[in-house]
């Protein structure tokens, strides 16, 4: 069985690969099984750099366990936390509290008649984003042939304003991890020792988990997907994400077209950015400053807050179709 990885920032776009692709090809998605709210292994090693050469077999375990359904069914396969559906009467107790219960009941059985469906699905399709400093570790252990979705991050750090996404967990992981520190020679310590504003702490954490990535992506055999290329050029840029991942069928354009599952509407990854993107137009040319002074700070010139496209040279690797970014 071959073992297939979507991985990528939140809010790049990875769970609309995702469906597309298992749609497509008859897979059955398995759903961020390192969340770290939803097991003990997650909270452990969500956002933490794992290098090629490390043995973890408690990790290995736990993955091969979860992608084959014998752990956190409700969560991978339904997207969903027992205690969402069924909360305890304290949170029930405010308007708010009882909004969030009937948004989640409602979700749930909006989306749960076709996860049933692609849950009896033999072969796993798997999607994280909190595993972007273990890609090269998922490659050789667990013998993962990965594809890595990459995003503006203007268009990332927008939708989690949005969302109101926090960057505190990971920056705190990312400070605390000597792993990362001494792959990266130190390279973001500075950056983390400073006290950031929300929008940098974002733009922080978007730099740490997509510079080291794209950096050792070449040397892991990793697939890079940008984002903007699979919305301009469809057809090319599925092909060559489904011919990384070993699959025969990219997804037909009414499928793309749909919004994300965990999205609805004009927040879906997959709304027609294509014209001006929203991000350049939702947020100030102050919080564009800021991000751009952390994209220069570290030295990360594969995107500029003025230019929506990426700054890349594409090239070819063991018939793998990447890209290098730009120095």
């Amino acid at each position: 069985m071959v073992m297939r990885l979507v991985a990528g920032s939140g809010r790049s776009g990875t769970t609309w690969v995702l469906d597309a692709l298992a749609s497509a090809n008859g897979l059955r998605p398995v759903f961020e099984p390192l969340h770290p709210l939803v097991s003990p292994v997650g909270r452990q090693f969500a956002h933490r750099c794992v290098s090629a050469d490390e043995f973890r077999p408690e990790l290995e375990e736990f993955l091969d366990e979860t992608i084959n359904g014998g752990r956190l069914p409700l969560w991978t396969k339904y997207r969903t936390l027992g205690r969402w559906l069924a909360p305890p009467a304290s949170e029930l107790a405010s308007v708010g509290g009882l909004q969030l219960f009937y948004r989640r009941w409602r979700k749930f059985l909006r989306d749960a008649p076709g996860l049933t469906i692609s849950a009896t699905r033999r072969e796993p399709l798997v999607k994280c984003i909190y595993a972007n400093l273990m890609l090269g570790w998922l490659s050789r252990h667990c013998k993962f042939r990965i594809v890595l979705i990459v995003r503006h991050p203007g268009a990332v750090i927008e939708s989690e304003l949005r969302g109101g996404w926090k960057p505190t967990p990971a920056l705190d992981r990312f400070n605390e991890d000597d792993c990362l520190h001494s792959l990266t020679r130190n390279r973001y310590r500075r950056l983390l020792a400073r006290t950031l504003s929300p929008i940098e702490g974002l733009a922080v954490r978007w730099v740490v988990e997509n510079q080291v990535a794209l950096e050792q992506a070449a040397s892991n055999r990793i697939a890079v997907a940008f984002y903007e290329d699979l919305r301009t050029f469809p057809d090319r840029e599925w092909k060559a994400i489904c011919a990384a991942l070993d699959l025969q069928n990219a997804p037909a354009a009414q499928l793309v077209s749909r919004p994300s599952q965990q999205s609805s509407g004009a927040s879906s990854a997959a709304h027609d950015d294509s014209i001006e993107p929203r991000w350049m137009k939702a947020l100030s040319r102050e919080q564009c400053e800021l991000i751009q002074q952390i994209l220069d700070e570290a030295q990360f010139s594969l995107y500029s807050m003025r230019d929506a496209a990426p700054q890349r040279a594409p090239v070819a690797f063991s018939g793998l179709r990447l890209h290098r970014p730009a120095t």
